[in-house]
């Protein structure tokens, strides 16, 4: 069995979530370090609130060659916490036992990255400094890789192995996103002796909701009013106080902050119409970035692609990922598909060719950049 495959079995039987990344990551620092790398990891658990920071590890090269980051995440969505990845050897993957995820996101790309240095370490060629960011919290938000020393990084070309689809896939844009969080204050009132008196946050919550922009707004804007939480616990009390909960991306930076402005100005109408007060917080988690087919770091993806046979598929993702915070760093990064897909499902899976094969996309990359 290949080592690369072997990886994936152990590392997605650990269990992880975001903020609880504790016990990979020692695995991870440990396999690291057995190869000879320099490993760190920073303060962002006590930034984020969990118990872990992201980790970085360079393997020492040649000044004079450019140096390269590759990058994944250690965590994955919430789950039952019990991974039994399936080997089907039928249909050449590895599966989701249907009861809870695989955590091929991302342990595809760690797995991707260990192979790759394995490769670059046995060939024994000359190459630039290899730095390594793993991330944490990259589920809830991608919370960890904005926190992130950006100064720390020598390279300012990044390939981010973190992106659903068939190996080929290189990912050239993804979205900005902010989440929306609406508190509606109203007024309690015991529901049948004096109603009246009683401002109904729930109603204030309801027709806001009504007002709120949502689905898909434009080819490169969409939008999702997900949850309504009621602070009402009987229906002999007026609700005094409700939460919605709303989100916004966009692959398009000024429809981003057109989006954004939609979303505050139905607050005032709502509270001269139902008597509510209303707090509209907005978090950007991150911004959108792109890069074109023509640039450099997208040509040398591309051609480590190509070396190895396989047709190049540029595209456009649907969510955030490590990736936008280096764009927005001065460090320019793409997206690298590993073959999997149904990623946060229990019908998750990943093409176990893909997977190799990925491994030999990285190697290459390092050895076109350190060749130029």
């Amino acid at each position: 069995m290949e080592q690369i495959i072997k990886d994936f079995l152990e590392l997605v039987q650990i269990p992880v979530a975001s903020r609880n990344e504790r016990a990979i990551a020692d695995c991870i620092i440990k396999k690291l370090k057995d190869l000879g790398l320099e490993v760190q990891e920073d303060d962002t658990a006590a930034k984020i609130g969990g118990n872990t920071g992201n980790i970085y590890a360079l393997l020492k090269g040649d000044s004079s060659i450019e140096p390269i980051l590759f990058s994944a995440h250690l965590d994955r969505v919430k789950n039952n916490g019990e991974i039994a990845p399936i080997i089907d050897k039928a249909e050449g993957k590895i599966k989701a036992d249907g009861k809870t995820i695989l955590a091929a996101d991302d342990v595809s790309g760690i797995c991707v990255t260990l192979e790759a240095l394995r490769r670059v370490i046995d060939s024994g060629k000359p190459h630039g400094d290899i730095e390594v960011a793993f991330s944490v919290c990259e589920e809830a938000g991608v919370l960890g890789s904005k926190h992130y020393d950006f100064t720390k990084f020598k390279a300012k070309k990044a390939y981010v192995f973190d992106a659903p689809g068939r190996i080929g896939k290189i990912v050239l844009q993804a979205p900005a996103k902010a989440k929306i969080t609406y508190q509606i204050h109203g007024l309690s009132a015991h529901a049948g002796n004096e109603p009246e008196k009683g401002i109904n946050a729930a109603k204030g919550a309801a027709a806001l909701v009504m007002a709120l922009p949502d689905s898909r707004i434009t080819p490169m804007t969409t939008t999702n009013v997900s949850t309504i939480l009621a602070g009402g616990k009987t229906t002999n009390v007026v609700c005094d106080y409700a939460e919605v909960l709303a989100e916004a991306r966009s692959t398009d930076a000024k429809e981003f902050e057109a989006i954004l402005a939609e979303f505050e100005k139905p607050v005032a109408e709502i509270e001269k119409q139902y008597g509510v007060k209303i707090e509209c917080l907005i978090e950007v988690l991150y911004q959108t970035f792109k890069i074109e087919q023509a640039e450099e770091i997208a040509q040398i993806a591309a051609k480590a692609l190509t070396r190895l046979g396989v047709e190049v598929n540029f595209a456009r993702g649907g969510g955030g990922m490590d990736g936008n915070h280096f764009n927005n760093n001065g460090i320019q990064a793409v997206g690298i598909a590993p073959g999997y897909f149904k990623n946060h499902t229990n019908d998750e899976y990943v093409y176990i060719e893909d997977l190799i094969k990925c491994g030999e996309v990285a190697y290459q990359l390092s050895e076109i950049v350190a060749g130029r």
